[in-house]
């Protein structure tokens, strides 16, 4: 806990400005307002499932709060080179690409029409849930030594080096008081466990003798597996990549973007990412690896999903 506290005290010395915080909170505040009180995710973005411009619609949505955030950082005068950096835009249309395809890629649903239907709902969820692996993980580390000219290959963080679950234990055990009170709020109870509305009910109807602790256990070991493509994207990808023309000011657009992958969630779930988020984000960028982010990030999400299920007991 110590060596976590040390990041966080050395990241804000060297980068904290009350006035560039202040306006990149407003921003990111701005941007929740807007998209839970008009439903622009669910309710616009969403309704191009299935077609190939979600594609363009996802790029657009993700890109935005990164660059915006960029611009913030120019207009205090921390970072400017990045603007007419080739680097840094390769790696833009890259990332951002890759993020856009898994969120908008919908073949799965072609490749399966042939699972009997009851079964369907619950095996297309799993797989997308998963697809991210192939989709996002093994491209991006295929992609690392054409976008990445060194000599010390960690792959976007995801080298092991002298990983010390200890200091991540202990954020875990707080991060667990506040997901047991929150847990008590309505959109939360609504919300988790995601399994309830995978469609684990109907498989079961044409598999009765199947003992439904598997399917509970399949459903969430792959969506666990999606929080390591995030962690590989956010705080792999969108700091190391990019810390090339943003240094350590690469955590903070990473930031406003990962709110955004919030977006459909409950509005608390999203507020929350931001401090997650940039707390991640620190470790990561001092540590030089990801592991950190996906013990915690793999921690969360199936605590929220136990306290969802203690809610329906």
């Amino acid at each position: 806990m110590k060596k976590v506290i040390q990041y966080l005290k050395e990241y804000q010395k060297e980068h904290f400005n009350w006035e560039m915080y202040s306006v990149i909170l407003l921003f990111c505040a701005t941007c929740i307002f807007f998209n839970y009180r008009y439903d622009f995710e669910d309710g616009v973005i969403d309704s191009y499932s299935g077609e190939p411009i979600k594609w363009l619609w996802m790029f657009l949505f993700h890109g935005t709060p990164f660059f915006c955030v960029c611009l913030i950082l120019y207009a205090f005068g921390k970072k400017r080179d990045w603007l007419t950096s080739k680097n840094y835009w390769i790696k833009f249309i890259v990332g951002f690409g890759l993020l856009s395809f898994d969120r908008s890629f919908y073949g799965f649903e072609y490749l399966l029409s042939e699972v009997p239907r009851m079964e369907y709902p619950f095996v297309i969820r799993c797989v997308n849930w998963a697809s991210s692996l192939i989709l996002v993980v093994i491209p991006m580390l295929l992609l690392y030594p054409l976008l990445e000219k060194d000599n010390h290959k960690n792959y976007y963080g995801l080298v092991w080096r002298k990983f010390d679950a200890r200091p991540y234990l202990a954020l875990l055990a707080i991060a667990a008081v506040f997901i047991g009170i929150g847990s008590f709020l309505g959109d939360i109870q609504d919300y988790y466990p995601r399994y309830r509305t995978a469609g684990g009910n109907l498989y079961l109807r044409d598999n009765p003798d199947l003992n439904e602790s598997w399917l509970v256990l399949i459903y969430e070991l792959c969506y666990g597996s999606n929080f390591i493509s995030v962690e590989l994207i956010f705080r792999g990808f969108l700091i190391f990549a990019f810390s090339r023309t943003l240094g350590g000011y690469a955590v903070l657009p990473m930031v406003a973007t990962y709110a955004f992958l919030h977006f459909g969630k409950p509005m608390g779930e999203t507020i929350s990412s931001l401090f997650g988020g940039y707390v991640l984000g620190i470790i990561s960028y001092n540590s030089r690896n990801i592991w950190g982010g996906i013990f915690i990030h793999l921690g969360v999400a199936w605590l929220m999903e136990l306290f969802g299920w203690f809610h329906k007991l």
